[in-house]
């Protein structure tokens, strides 16, 4: 599974859940615009780590920002957790291992992290189809 394919899974489950609310990715996190309204998202981190030679474990961190700061629902915390917990992938659903509300400068967010393990499918070498046996200058002599 790429990044791509997590972040496309993550605005696909909250444009499903907030279907009223506008979804966009996050294009100035430091400064969001104080006319905007809605949810952002936005990838803070991915990480693949090598366990064994053909194990690895990806780690991704997401924050999906409230943009409206003075107008929080009371009920915004229980729906992210609620529809980001498990996320579906192309059929395959992931479960989050960390889900974090909390504000920043008076700006809410949730912290979403998941990580999964996954395994390299190394290539077959070609496995030899015919041993040709010739004999050897030891071979013809003790014959």
């Amino acid at each position: 599974m790429t990044t791509n394919q997590l972040t496309t899974a993550i605005a696909t489950t909250l444009s499903q859940h907030f279907p009223n609310i506008p979804i966009t990715p996050a294009t100035d996190p430091t400064s969001p615009n104080p006319e905007s309204k809605g949810i952002t998202y936005r990838l803070l981190s991915a990480q693949l780590t090598r366990e064994r030679s053909d194990r690895f474990v990806q780690s991704h961190a997401f924050e999906i920002r409230w943009l409206e700061a003075d107008n929080i629902p009371a009920t915004l915390p229980d729906e992210l957790f609620e529809a980001l917990e498990t996320i579906n992938v192309e059929g395959t659903p992931y479960r989050a291992t960390e889900l974090r509300w909390e504000t920043e400068n008076d700006t809410p967010r949730m912290l979403v992290y998941y990580t999964m393990r996954t395994t390299k499918v190394s290539e077959l070498a070609t496995t030899m189809q015919h041993l040709e046996q010739r004999p050897t200058a030891l071979k013809a002599a003790n014959e």
